[in-house]
């Protein structure tokens, strides 16, 4: 038997957490938006899968809010009963739309099970390779259970701005991605530094920009969250103009 690059996740002295904050309320019928986030969670699966040093040592997570409200899903597909699984076990299962927009109550969810996981890492003996990441993917505006517009964002902000600065890698790194029909007021409030506007909800194009970040954070893991976040957006700008530069040779 070929002998792996790598020791498996479980072996790994460190770990990365990552969680994803998925938007599935009622909106998500638009367009069938939630089959192209499936599809494309399935893809992103696959792409973890290629890349060995994030395998070696990330453990995925997944908060859905809007059908059920908020929800911890098992990323195993019903595998593992446990928030966070390795790259290996990591099978998303197929996600619904419908209801409303809790997503102050799964941001503080993502915090809370973050914080659970690290402290048991801790018990025993694995300490944290990188900050957690965190990112929200929405297209509407937060709500509460009833459907009435929720402001407690404006509490949330602070919040995640003291846990972004906490030193070392105690701390987190909160991003997110709006598309078409998200509030962008808000999520501006929630990731003044490290919101990106997607337009028509293009998920694949999403969920590659959250392995740029994963990838960024991992290559500068002294660097602070903001320096972190600008080398993400230069990134992009770089992928944008080279683009245009193709396109507008096409034209000639």
């Amino acid at each position: 038997m070929t002998r792996p690059m790598f020791p498996p996740t479980q072996a790994a002295k460190n770990r990365l957490l990552i969680t994803l904050v998925l938007d599935t309320s009622d909106s998500m019928k638009a367009g069938d938006a939630i089959t192209g986030l499936n599809r494309s969670l399935r893809e992103w699966r696959e792409e973890l899968l290629r890349r060995p040093s994030i395998q070696r040592i990330a453990e995925i997570a997944l908060i859905t809010f809007g059908d059920g409200g908020v929800r911890v899903v098992d990323a195993s597909g019903g595998a593992v009963a446990e928030p966070y699984v390795t790259v290996d076990k990591f099978n998303p299962p197929e996600l619904t739309a419908g209801g409303y927009s809790p997503m102050v109550p799964a941001i503080r969810r993502a915090l809370a099970i973050a914080d659970e996981r690290r402290a048991a890492l801790d018990s025993a003996g694995i300490g944290m390779a990188y900050r957690r990441l965190v990112y929200l993917i929405t297209d509407g505006a937060p709500s509460d259970d009833r459907g009435n517009d929720d402001d407690s964002w404006r509490d949330l902000a602070p919040e995640l701005r003291r846990r972004e600065q906490e030193p070392g890698f105690g701390g987190i790194q909160f991003t997110c991605f709006a598309v078409q029909g998200a509030d962008r007021d808000v999520l501006r409030a929630l990731a003044p530094d490290a919101l990106y506007d997607i337009g028509r909800a293009n998920f694949a194009t999403v969920l590659n920009r959250v392995m740029q970040s994963i990838e960024t954070s991992m290559n500068k893991r002294k660097d602070s969250v903001s320096e972190t976040l600008k080398e993400v957006s230069r990134q992009d700008k770089r992928a944008q103009e080279m683009h245009d530069w193709f396109r507008a040779q096409q034209e000639k």
